[in-house]
């Protein structure tokens, strides 16, 4: 009579909850690969931006009305949040506009790689915010990650890379910086209205950076049938659904484990350009891949390799259980 009461509330969820994460994280892998179809039908990088902000809007506020209300620890937004919601929100355009200027210039697996480094900029703002030293093991972990994005951009030595690989390399890296200082000052608002009060808001403000930046430099948006639609499911498939998935996901088994699922997330994006777009890393760029993917992971959670594989086996062993 005791038994399955207890067994259902430990169990489930946890798999439940990593499958959602793992859902997630795919979705999010799959948003660089279908910009650059949205790039193939001739529409610009200032067009895909607009149009993902202002189709993804209204599905995030309306997440809020049904999903994010009488939270305990949240409260209701004041006029000052919209201050530093601004702030952030322009923080995240940049992030945004960087991303898929570097896609537009280089593959999709070598930029995501790049902007994957960007936990260990988290961890240097918080060491130049803390006025502290990382320790040794935190300096050691950044040496491997960027002996491996060295790797990545350069396999052949630096006189072998091309120019737009270099410009492309530098937005990627911009995009990291950007979003990592977003993610780090904006996690105290976080922790005050909610993280979906904050994604509202935050989307909100950086749609109208976007509509702001685009009246004063005024780009070519060259908008299409095919290429509003490729826009309409990065919007849908790659930000909104994802998050909700996400957030339901960190509810159930907190940040910390699933920021370990989302590790996986450049291997996804890794075979999804081999097999839609025909990306192939060479032998020296697939070992810094795995080293960039390794340091993060160190840097992140202090985990090991069998850490991360007990995680990902425990919705099978809790099935065979049942």
């Amino acid at each position: 009579m005791t038994s399955t009461p207890q067994s259902q509330p430990v169990v489930k969820p946890v798999g439940s909850a990593l499958t959602l994460v793992l859902l997630s994280t795919a979705a999010f892998a799959m948003k660089g690969l279908l910009a650059k179809f949205v790039y193939a039908t001739g529409m610009t990088v200032d067009g895909l931006l607009l149009l993902r902000f202002m189709i993804a809007m209204p599905f995030f506020w309306v997440g809020v009305y049904f999903f994010g209300k009488n939270r305990p620890g949240e409260r209701r937004m004041k006029p000052v949040d919209l201050a530093w919601g601004a702030l952030y929100g322009g923080l995240f355009f940049a992030a945004a506009l960087f991303d898929f200027t570097a896609v537009s210039l280089i593959e999709v697996t070598v930029s995501r790689i790049v902007l994957f480094t960007f936990p260990a900029i988290v961890l240097i703002l918080e060491c130049l915010h803390k006025w502290r030293l990382p320790p040794l093991r935190q300096i050691f972990c950044f040496a491997v990650t960027y002996l491996g994005l060295v790797l990545v951009l350069a396999p052949d030595g630096f006189g072998a890379v091309s120019g737009t690989l270099w410009v492309g390399a530098f937005w990627a890296f911009a995009s990291a910086l950007t979003y990592a200082g977003y993610l780090y000052f904006g996690q105290r608002m976080i922790q005050v209205i909610g993280s979906m009060h904050f994604a509202a808001l935050v989307n909100t403000m950086a749609g109208l950076s976007m509509i702001l930046y685009e009246l004063i430099v005024q780009n070519p948006l060259n908008l299409n049938v095919d290429g509003v639609l490729w826009t309409a499911a990065i919007s849908i498939f790659c930000t909104v659904i994802p998050f909700f998935l996400l957030y339901e996901g960190i509810r159930r088994i907190g940040a910390t484990q699933a920021a370990l699922i989302s590790l996986s997330g450049p291997a996804m994006t890794f075979f999804a350009a081999w097999l839609l777009l025909g990306e192939v890393l060479t032998l020296p760029q697939i070992a810094g891949f795995a080293v960039v993917v390794i340091g993060v992971a160190s840097i992140k959670n202090g985990v090991t390799l069998a850490g991360v594989g007990r995680l990902l086996a425990r919705p099978f062993f809790s099935a065979s259980k049942e």
